[in-house]
């Protein structure tokens, strides 16, 4: 079964309060699920590559899932939203 979002929301917290406190061997044990299930997002956050504007998109993206909405407009939107953020700039910066 898939996690949830708030589920999601609660380990990427406590994985960033907690990658302070303890070496990288013990919260590569202490995660050791969630690492092993979604290996390139723990590194993205381990390794301080986390976007929490990209993330909080992420899961309300995630929270229309879960309340029914199909897949591919979920998609459309979260698209949308990554060009708007990182494509939309360039382009409007190459024109000038």
């Amino acid at each position: 079964m898939a996690m949830l979002a708030t589920d999601i929301e609660r380990i990427v917290s406590e994985i960033l309060d907690l990658k302070e406190k303890m070496t990288r061997p013990e919260m590569d044990s202490q995660f050791l699920d969630f690492r092993t299930k979604n290996r390139t997002f723990y590194e993205t956050i381990i390794n301080d590559e986390f976007e929490p504007v990209i993330f909080k998109e992420m899961m309300k993206r995630k929270r229309e899932l879960e309340s029914g909405k199909d897949q591919y407009s979920v998609d459309v939107k979260f698209g949308q939203y990554m060009s708007d953020k990182f494509i939309a700039p360039v382009l409007k910066a190459e024109k000038k």
